[in-house]
C-alpha cells in the first residue's frame, strides 16, 4: 500500500517520522476521516473546510499544493494506486506542526499525511447497550469543534465502554450536559421535533451532523441526560453510519439519512 506525505507518494513500508515529531510529542495537529464510496469522495467540501478552519485555529500555515482540488485529485490517485476503487474506502488526512520548540512551537509550518484502507459501506445499526461516561468531561473552546490529535477523552470513554460491555457511551460537558458519543454526534426525536447538543457542549462539528442540520428542523441546545428518558428515538451519526441507541427510526427520517449518507440529498 502507498501513502502521500507532503505531496510525495511513498510506500507505507518506507515511511517514518523522527522522535521530535510534534504529532508524537504534543498531539499538535488535526485529522479528518473521509469516506469514499460508489466512485465519490463524500462530503469533501465540508471535510476540507473544517480542516482548513482547524488549521487556522492552530495557527498552521497552509502547505504548498494543499488546495481542495489538488488534494481531491491526490485522494483519487492514491485510491487507484492502492487498487481500492472498487469498494468503500476509509481515507484519513492528518495535518500537524513541523518539529521545533517545546510546548511553544518554533514554527507554523505543517506536515501532512494521506492514507487509505478498505472501508465498510454506510450502515444503519442498533446499539442498545448505552452508558454515560462521567469521569472526563468535554469543554467548549475554539478547538473543540475539530478533530485534534489529542483525543484522550474519547480514548478513555472507549475503555469505559469496553470495561462495562456497552455498545456506546455518551460523553458530557463540564456542566453535565449531553455532548456526543465516542465517535459520533448525538440526536434524539420526541414527537416530530429532532434535538441535538449544540457546539457549546464541546462536541465535534460532525460532517453528517452538518448535513442533517441543513435539511431537517433540528433544535440545538444544552440538555441534561434525563431528557433522553422521554425521547421516542435516540441515535448517533458519523460518516460511517447511523447507530440507533433507543427506539426505532421512522421511515421518513431513515430515508433522509440514507440520502444524506450517499450524497444524493439536495443540500
Amino acid at each position: 500500500m502507498n501513502l502521500v506525505y507532503n505531496s510525495d507518494i511513498l510506500p507505507e513500508a518506507t515511511f517514518s517520522l523522527p522522535p521530535t515529531d510534534r504529532a508524537f510529542q504534543y498531539g499538535d495537529g488535526l485529522f479528518e476521516t473521509i469516506r469514499y464510496e460508489a466512485g465519490k469522495v463524500l462530503f469533501w467540501p465540508d471535510h476540507y473546510e473544517r480542516l482548513r478552519h482547524g488549521m487556522e485555529a492552530l495557527y498552521l500555515n497552509v502547505p504548498d499544493g494543499f488546495s481542495t482540488q489538488r488534494l481531491h485529485d491526490l485522494i483519487l490517485a492514491l485510491i487507484q494506486q492502492n487498487e481500492l476503487n472498487r469498494g468503500p474506502v476509509r481515507i484519513k488526512l492528518q495535518v500537524w506542526r513541523q518539529p521545533g520548540g517545546l510546548y511553544t512551537p518554533a514554527t507554523h509550518a505543517a506536515n501532512w499525511l494521506l492514507t487509505t484502507k478498505p472501508g465498510q459501506p454506510f450502515s444503519l445499526t442498533d446499539k442498545p447497550r448505552l452508558g454515560i461516561f462521567r469521569d472526563i468531561r468535554l469543554s467548549p473552546s475554539r478547538l473543540s469543534v475539530f478533530k485534534t490529535l489529542n483525543a484522550l477523552p474519547y480514548v478513555m470513554a472507549g475503555l469505559y465502554r469496553q470495561q462495562h460491555d456497552f455498545d456506546d457511551v455518551i460523553l458530557l460537558d463540564t456542566n453535565g450536559h449531553l455532548a456526543e458519543c465516542i465517535a459520533s454526534n448525538l440526536f434524539w426525536l420526541k414527537g416530530h421535533q429532532l434535538y441535538t447538543p449544540s457546539l457549546e457542549s464541546g462536541c465535534i462539528n460532525g460532517i453528517i451532523r452538518r448535513q442533517l442540520l441543513r435539511t431537517w428542523p433540528v433544535q440545538e441546545g444544552l440538555f441534561q441526560p434525563d431528557v433522553l428518558e422521554s425521547a421516542d428515538v435516540v441515535f448517533c451519526t458519523n460518516v460511517s453510519g447511523i447507530q440507533t441507541l433507543l427506539g426505532t427510526l421512522p421511515e421518513h427520517l431513515t430515508a433522509t439519512l440514507r440520502r444524506l449518507a450517499d450524497g444524493t440529498q439536495n443540500l
